[in-house]
């Protein structure tokens, strides 16, 4: 039996069909690899200045205390499935702190306490994100000297497990309890 020329083209389309089936089937395998998910942020305050707001690639994140934070979570963003030692964010944030003591200006209200008392620095850095197993709760690190860290992990630095092995923030500054008024 001969393959005639119709029977020719029937095979080839047949062989270039699945051939373009194959080529999708390990395109669909490698894009679930790179599939992205939706995770929260939080942000851990290791400094003496109160982080006003901050945003992970445009996203807002929320504000911070001095010396604390971990525990709420405010805005989001997508991560990668999987972690690529070439993963990195953008952080923008402002922060700030009282230039005098609260007894120099307890008396002065809200505009002129900013205008006479008040500094704030607004900065900008993208940072690697720290290797994870698994997208979870992405935590933005505020280090002291203006540096930061970001891990995802799905738990706060008080577990014991968490990876970045930072303790939670304590304040070394002695407490004025004036300033609790």
């Amino acid at each position: 039996m001969s393959i005639t020329p119709i029977m020719k083209r029937l095979i080839l389309l047949l062989w270039a069909v699945a051939l373009s089936l194959g080529l999708t089937a390990c395109k669909a395998k490698d894009d679930s690899a790179n599939e992205s998910l939706g995770v929260s942020i939080t942000g851990i305050n290791y400094t003496a200045e109160g982080v006003q707001s901050f945003y992970v690639n445009g996203a807002w994140a929320g504000n911070l205390p001095s010396y604390g934070g971990g525990g709420k979570t405010a805005g989001g963003i997508f991560l990668p499935r999987r972690w690529t030692p070439d993963l990195k964010v953008t952080v923008d944030w402002t922060i700030g702190h009282y230039t005098k003591p609260y007894q120099e200006r307890k008396n002065l209200n809200a505009s002129e306490t900013r205008a006479c008392c008040w500094a704030e620095r607004t900065l900008k850095l993208t940072v690697p994100v720290q290797k994870y197993d698994e997208p979870a709760r992405l935590q933005v690190f505020f280090l002291p000297d203006d540096k930061l860290e970001v891990w995802v992990y799905d738990s706060s630095t008080i577990d014991p497990n968490h990876p970045s092995h930072r303790p939670y923030p304590k304040d070394p500054r002695p407490h004025d309890p004036e300033e609790d008024k």
